[in-house]
C-alpha cells in the first residue's frame, strides 16, 4: 500500500466550517469530518470501518455522520463508495437554530448522539430494552460500557431489531468467539442490509452461519490450514455443504483424492470432483468405492482411474479457458 505524507504537516479547514457548521454538529460528526478531510489531503483511501476503528466509535456513527454532512452540503457522492469534500457548501443551509436543524433532518439523523439519559427514558417506556441489555450482560459475562449499551439500543432503534433478535445476534458472535462490538455491529448492519428483520429469519441465518463456521474449521484442520480461509475458499466449502449436501466424510474423500492425484491441496480440483459426484447422485463414501471398482482399468500393468481423471482435467481446462 502506498504511503503519503505532507510537507507542511497541516490541512486547511474552511473558516465557514468552524464558524457556522461545527458549532451546531455533535462532536462525533466533527471528528469524522476532520479525519475524512485529513485522508482526503493525504490522498488515502479509507473505509468507514477503518475510520470507526481509528476514532474508537461505531461504524454506524460514521455512516450517519456522512449522511449528516451530505445533508448540510459539505460533502457529496460522485460514485458509490466515494465522497467529495466541498470547501464551499453546495447549497446554503441555515443551522443557526437547533430546532431548525432537527426539523430539517431525517428522523434517523435526529437521534445520532443518543445520551444515556435518553436511553434510560426509553427503558422506562419500553422495558424490553432494559431486559435485552441485562440479558446481553449475562451472555457476554461482563458489565456493558456506555458505548456498548448505546450500540444495542441503536440496533433496536435504527434497525428495528427486537430484543430476541439482538440476543440471537450476540449468541452467534459468542459462538464464533468474536465478541468485540465493532464486529457485532458489522453483523447487525449486514443483517439489516439483507432484510433480515424477523426472529425466524435471524434464527435461520444463525443456524446456517454456525454450521458454516464449524465445517470451515473442520476443513481447515483436515487440510492442514493454520490461517484464515480466503473468501473464495470459504465459498467453495459453503457450496459443497449447502448446495451439494456433501458430508464431512465426502469432503475428506475428495481431499484425499485430490492430494493423491495432484500431490497438493487444490480447491478448484476438489470442487470439480465434488460437483461431479453431486451431478451423478453420489452421496456416500461406499458409493464412491463401488464406482471406483468399476472405473479402474488395466493399462501398462498400472492402475489408472482413467475416466474420472480425464473428465476432471477437461473441466479444469475449460474453466481456465473461460477466465
Amino acid at each position: 500500500m502506498a504511503s503519503f505524507s505532507h510537507i507542511q504537516k497541516s490541512i486547511p479547514i474552511p473558516m465557514e466550517f468552524i464558524n457556522k457548521y461545527m458549532i451546531n454538529a455533535n462532536a462525533t460528526y466533527v471528528k469524522v469530518y476532520l479525519y475524512g478531510l485529513l485522508k482526503c489531503y493525504e490522498e488515502c483511501e479509507v473505509t468507514n470501518a477503518e475510520i470507526a476503528e481509528a476514532l474508537d466509535i461505531l461504524e454506524t456513527d460514521v455512516n450517519k455522520a456522512w449522511r449528516y454532512w451530505k445533508k448540510v452540503g459539505l460533502v457529496h457522492s460522485e460514485k458509490k463508495g466515494s465522497l467529495v469534500f466541498d470547501i464551499i457548501p453546495a447549497e446554503e443551509v441555515s443551522l443557526s437554530k437547533k430546532e431548525e436543524k432537527q426539523e430539517d433532518l431525517p428522523k434517523e439523523e435526529k437521534t445520532q448522539q443518543v445520551s444515556m439519559k435518553d436511553i434510560s427514558q426509553s427503558m422506562a417506556i419500553n422495558p424490553s430494552i432494559k431486559e435485552t441489555i441485562t440479558t446481553a450482560e449475562k451472555l457476554l459475562k461482563k458489565t456493558l460500557t456506555q458505548r456498548e449499551i448505546t450500540a444495542i439500543y441503536n440496533f433496536m432503534d435504527w434497525y428495528a431489531m427486537t430484543g430476541e433478535m439482538v440476543l440471537v445476534l450476540l449468541e452467534y458472535c459468542i459462538n464464533i468467539e468474536k465478541t468485540s462490538f465493532a464486529y457485532i455491529e458489522k453483523v447487525a448492519a449486514s443483517w439489516n442490509e439483507q432484510g433480515i428483520n424477523t426472529l425466524d429469519a435471524a434464527v435461520k441465518v444463525l443456524n446456517r452461519q454456525i454450521k458454516e463456521n464449524k465445517i470451515q474449521n473442520k476443513c481447515k484442520k483436515m487440510f492442514g490450514i493454520d490461517r484464515s480461509l480466503s473468501g473464495t475458499e470459504a465459498k467453495y466449502i459453503s457450496s459443497w455443504v449447502f448446495e451439494c449436501s456433501m458430508s464431512e466424510s465426502m469432503i475428506k474423500a475428495a481431499y484425499e483424492r485430490t492430494v493423491n492425484n495432484t500431490g497438493k491441496l487444490s480447491f478448484p480440483y476438489m470442487n470439480t470432483i465434488i460437483k461431479a459426484w453431486f451431478e451423478k447422485g453420489i452421496k456416500t463414501v461406499s458409493q464412491i468405492e463401488q464406482k471406483d471398482v468399476k472405473k479402474i482399468v488395466k493399462k501398462n500393468n498400472a492402475d489408472y482411474e482413467a475416466d474420472e481423471m480425464a473428465a476432471i482435467e477437461r473441466k479444469l481446462r475449460l474453466e481456465r479457458h473461460k477466465r
